[in-house]
C-alpha cells in the first residue's frame, strides 16, 4: 500500500488494556491522528476550517497486539473521493520488525457546520486528490 503520509506513535502506558496491549478503541485515536497529519501535509495546517468533515464510517482489522513502547508507523492514504465523502486507508506496522498490526479504513463525509448537513466535495480537494491520481 503506497501511503501519502507516515505517522509515528510511540505507545504510551494510558493506552494499554488489562491484557498488556493496545486497547482496540486506542486506534480510532491513532487514526484521528494520522488523518490529522494527512490533512494538513496535503493541505495546509488548519485546513480542515476551510473544508470540514465528520466520520461517517470506520473498519478496523486486527492482526496483532501492539505493546508499550512500541513504536507504530501508520500509513495513511486517500484512496477514493465521491460527491460528498472520501475515503482513507490505514496501515498500522511496528517499527522494530515492520509486523503487520491493523489494517482500516474511514469514509469520511464532507460537513457545513452552519446547517449542520453534508455537502458536495470541495473543489480544492477534487483538485488534490486527481493531482494524486485519485478518479
Amino acid at each position: 500500500m503506497d501511503h501519502q503520509w507516515n505517522t509515528r506513535i510511540v505507545v504510551p502506558f494510558r493506552d494499554i488494556d488489562m491484557m498488556g496491549h493496545v486497547n482496540n478503541a486506542v486506534y480510532l485515536s491513532y487514526m484521528e491522528q494520522a488523518r490529522g497529519d494527512l490533512w494538513d501535509s496535503l493541505f495546509s495546517r488548519g485546513a480542515y476550517r476551510r473544508m470540514p468533515y465528520l466520520v461517517g464510517e470506520v473498519h478496523i482489522r486486527y492482526v496483532a497486539p501492539a505493546h508499550l513502547g512500541d513504536t507504530i508507523l501508520v500509513g495513511t492514504r486517500l484512496t477514493e473521493f465521491a460527491r460528498r465523502t472520501f475515503t482513507l486507508e490505514y496501515l498500522f506496522k511496528r517499527e522494530s520488525d515492520g509486523t503487520e498490526l491493523a489494517r482500516s479504513t474511514t469514509v469520511l463525509v464532507f460537513f457545513d457546520l452552519q446547517t449542520k448537513r453534508s455537502v458536495d466535495t470541495p473543489e480544492e480537494f477534487k483538485a488534490k486528490a486527481l493531482e494524486l491520481g485519485i478518479v
